[in-house]
């Protein structure tokens, strides 16, 4: 195994959007669409708790501004 495999294994799954069911499977997860994955993805990597973590963030900014 070399060194830049086992830095990935350890960072945790990755999504791959050149993968339609690994974008839809991610999406779904999230209850999100694939374009919002897609648009996570570019913004902080695609590493899945990154994307998660982001995810998070920008629905908790959205739900605050409804109530401003």
């Amino acid at each position: 195994m070399t060194s830049h495999q086992t830095e990935q294994r350890d960072d945790g799954p990755r999504i791959d959007l050149d993968d339609y069911f690994d974008l839809r499977s991610w999406a779904k997860r999230y209850g999100v669409t694939a374009a919002e994955v897609r648009r996570a993805v570019a913004q902080v990597g695609n590493r899945a708790r990154d994307v998660q973590a982001w995810l998070v963030r920008e629905h908790a900014m959205s739900e605050a501004s409804l109530h401003d």
